[in-house]
């Protein structure tokens, strides 16, 4: 994995929000997820790749008082801004959570393996640490920035080294050992659009999608594939 430009601080100068601001955006998606299953509520819930830990802050506010949270990410300057909102049932890790050691109800991986240059492994290499996994992945493969050569930007900007669309999303989760039992069409962009672009994309975005949210992602972006997936465990 390209764990650099995470641990010595370049990702945070590229992006010093580490995206908290979309923090309780993707909570909110991934409990409707969770309570679209109709399963229970998970007692304990980790995030690998949390970053500074806006998405379980805001997850620990919709799910029950008795829920435990853990976040894990390698980035030392993450963890330490994350940390300042822990508390008696969240707290957060500054280390691998492959070799933890510990097992959980639920893991969320959100945004995470398209940074990595060996995905495959990762995921494999997380199966044992819960029985479900939530995935957030950006289609970021489509024609509009096939076009404009966006998928250059982002890796530049964000260290993105790998792009789907959700069929490749799909058979890459197969690939590696996770069956998905439900999932989502997202999009922070046509939910709460912040730039110009954004806002220039929104309508044909809005329209595209009241046809088919899968489209809308092939042909426009802007859109990610919210997976709930079960997973045997290495071995299996």
């Amino acid at each position: 994995m390209t764990s650099g430009r995470y641990a010595d601080g370049a990702y945070l100068a590229a992006n010093p929000s580490w995206h908290e601001e979309d923090g309780e955006w993707k909570a909110q998606r991934i409990y409707e997820l969770l309570q679209g299953t109709g399963a229970a509520a998970p007692v304990s819930v980790a995030e690998v790749g949390c970053g500074t830990g806006g998405i379980l802050r805001a997850l620990q506010r919709l799910l029950p008082a008795e829920a435990v949270l853990s976040g894990y990410d390698i980035a030392p300057a993450a963890i330490e801004r994350a940390r300042r909102h822990a508390n008696e049932r969240l707290s957060y890790h500054c280390e691998d959570i492959a070799r933890a050691g510990r097992t959980f109800d639920l893991l969320l991986c959100v945004d995470v393996f398209e940074h990595l240059e060996d995905p495959f492994s990762f995921l494999r290499s997380i199966r044992a640490v819960a029985p479900r996994v939530v995935f957030n992945i950006p289609l970021e493969m489509h024609v509009a920035g096939i076009l404009i050569n966006h998928p250059l930007w982002t890796r530049r900007q964000f260290g993105h080294l790998h792009y789907y669309t959700a069929a490749l999303a799909f058979e890459t989760l197969r690939e590696c050992g996770y069956q998905v039992t439900a999932h989502r069409y997202v999009s922070r962009l046509m939910d709460l659009p912040r730039s110009a672009s954004e806002w220039i994309f929104w309508l044909p975005r809005r329209l595209v999608a009241l046809a088919s949210p899968e489209l809308s992602a092939r042909l426009l972006g802007g859109t990610s594939l919210l997976a709930l997936a079960r997973c045997e465990p290495p071995g299996a």
